[in-house]
């Protein structure tokens, strides 16, 4: 029917919009957080966007449940609003009519949503895993950055070139502070670069420089002047983390019995399960009163999601401290919103259409 084609409409375009200013609002947070732990050390410059895909690919199942219900609640209220849903309903149809084609179009992101939370999250945890430990077993001056100071993975050397060249990998004014044996060592050199021997032994070459070497708090420093210096840069191997329950595939966490993966295995089917609901809860909720034109719509939605998300938080916690079965898990995590979800369309249905205007 021709409402259905123009709600279709409406709410692609209400969800869409939604969905974008999430995406771009969480862009934003993660990508200031990203940065500032590249400038202070903790993370590779060239991992900050690969790291910034991870999170955002994390965050994405949130992000799209809620599109989709703020983009149906923010078209029916505009229904309302503009009278254009009296008219529907004093023209026969119930807001029972209205759930089917919202179905009609949450459905297909439900699907996508599934497959999200089923299997593209739990390969990206196993791919940023492993991704990490490629950095980690990076050598030291790989998160040298012009301008900073950077710290070792051990802690015994801290570094700080004033200039980087991309091309060729060469650094000018080098500032070098390492400690061996409880001596203090300092080492300033007016350029450096980076060789790889043919057995894969890299070592960093610093030249035209001076070292000083002592004990702190003596007064005496040997000091060494240098036309080159090589110094080994041993790459620290990274210990293979172990499998969790969050990088496991789905299929697997079936067929165990542990409370952390029945836990993990409840929050995967429980996100497209409550972004149903909610979808559906938007249609009660949407009501606005034409003639006061004030509407506690949203105030009830944000109240409703925070209560949802709280239920299933709780649930979910107790599967994996072993209080209670998936199956209970799923049930106190959804059925009180459901229950909820048909008093709502009760209260609504009752309501005649001549009177949807003055309620």
């Amino acid at each position: 029917m021709r409402y259905r084609q123009a709600l279709l409409r409406e709410l692609s375009l209400s969800s869409g919009a939604s969905l974008i200013v999430l995406i771009a609002i969480t862009l934003v947070t993660l990508f200031i957080r990203l940065l500032g732990e590249a400038a202070r050390g903790e993370l590779a410059n060239e991992a900050v966007f690969t790291y910034l895909g991870f999170s955002l690919l994390h965050f994405l199942p949130v992000l799209l449940s809620i599109g989709i219900f703020i983009g149906v609640l923010l078209t029916f209220m505009r229904y309302w609003r503009d009278s254009e849903m009296v008219i529907w309903l004093n023209s026969g149809l119930s807001l029972l009519d209205w759930a089917k084609p919202v179905l009609l179009f949450i459905l297909p992101l439900v699907a996508v949503l599934t497959l999200l939370t089923t299997a593209l999250i739990p390969w990206a945890m196993n791919k940023k895993d492993i991704y990490k430990q490629e950095l980690l077993s990076r050598e030291d001056t790989s998160a040298i950055a012009p301008g900073l100071f950077a710290e070792s993975h051990g802690g015994e050397r801290v570094y700080f070139v004033e200039n980087l060249n991309p091309l060729t990998g060469s650094v000018k004014n080098v500032f070098m502070q390492s400690s061996e044996g409880g001596k203090l060592g300092v080492v300033v050199a007016a350029e450096g670069r980076q060789d790889k021997l043919e057995d894969g032994t890299r070592f960093l070459i610093l030249s035209q420089g001076r070292r000083y070497e002592g004990t702190p708090g003596r007064a005496d420093y040997r000091i060494v002047q240098f036309e080159k210096y090589w110094m080994r840069l041993d790459p620290i191997e990274a210990q293979a983390r172990g499998m969790t329950a969050r990088k496991t595939g789905t299929l697997d966490l079936f067929r165990q019995t542990a409370p952390d993966a029945r836990a993990e295995l409840l929050g995967r089917l429980s996100s497209p399960i409550s972004a149903v609901v909610l979808a559906l809860f938007a249609l009660p909720l949407s009501f606005v009163n034409t003639r006061a034109r004030r509407s506690f719509g949203l105030i009830a939605a944000l109240l409703i999601y925070f209560l949802y998300n709280n239920l299933m938080s709780i649930s979910q916690a107790w599967v994996a401290q072993d209080k209670m079965n998936i199956i209970t898990g799923l049930m106190m995590g959804h059925l009180p919103m459901i229950v909820a979800l048909v008093l709502f369309f009760a209260y609504r249905l009752r309501m005649k259409p001549l009177r949807v205007g003055n309620s």
